[in-house]
């Protein structure tokens, strides 16, 4: 299992993104649509990738489908 090395907290598109550097050198981003929610059932969009930018624009996918999906 992959070890998180380093976290960062970025707006992107005013979207809050959390990208976690792993130990391997890869990327793990979770773009959320309300970051200060305590729902639960709060809507993520994940991305992974070798490269910080692909996996911020992943996530960022993600979470349009994911807010597409549950309207």
């Amino acid at each position: 299992m992959k070890q998180v090395a380093d976290r960062e907290l970025l707006v992107v598109k005013g979207k809050m993104v959390e990208i976690f550097t792993m130990e391997d050198n890869t990327y793990l981003a979770f773009a959320h649509a309300d970051y200060n929610a305590d729902d639960e059932e709060a809507i993520i969009g994940m991305g992974e990738g070798d490269e910080k930018e692909t996996a911020i624009k992943l996530a960022l996918q993600d979470l349009y489908v994911e807010i597409k999906n549950t309207r």
